[in-house]
């Protein structure tokens, strides 16, 4: 089902379209917030249930910005302190994707030292009997030097 039509910037007035942009910024803010507070919480995996709503709102308040960016004319007309409430809003965003992708990097980094863990232990368990060492007791390769353990990491976010 798709959402219905959404109006240009450009159709609205000047106080209605800083309305709509307030709305979607404290929106995407608070989608964010809950984002950052499931990874903080070890829940990383309910992140998935934020991603359409997350996208929308992206995509609302990206159209939105571009068309104020190219024509800074749709907003000049609004009340000052609406759009104080505005830009308070967008910077509290902004502090929010900060804290959040500051959250992301952190659960990636540790997500790929367990990942090299595991394929580091994978690789000691298969490595190949070298000979004998001293002793005669059977060598093996130093940790970290074995090679052809099947896992890969994909950095991609």
């Amino acid at each position: 089902m798709s959402e219905p039509r959404r109006a240009a910037a450009n159709e609205l007035s000047p106080s209605a379209l800083v309305e709509r942009m307030l709305s979607v910024t404290c929106e995407l803010s608070d989608v964010v917030e809950r984002e950052t507070a499931f990874i903080e919480a070890r829940e990383a995996h309910r992140i998935a249930e934020l991603q359409a709503q997350k996208t929308s709102l992206a995509n609302h308040y990206a159209m939105d910005v571009q068309a104020i960016t190219l024509n800074h004319g749709l907003i000049d007309r609004a009340p000052s302190e609406q759009v104080a409430r505005l830009k308070s809003a967008m910077r509290k965003l902004e502090d929010a994707l900060r804290t959040n992708a500051l959250a992301l990097s952190a659960a990636r980094s540790v997500s790929e030292r367990i990942l090299k863990s595991v394929a580091e232990a994978m690789n000691e368990r298969k490595a190949p009997v070298l000979g004998y060492g001293r002793d005669a007791a059977v060598a093996r390769p130093a940790p970290g030097q074995a090679h052809g353990a099947a896992i890969a990491l994909d950095a991609r976010v």
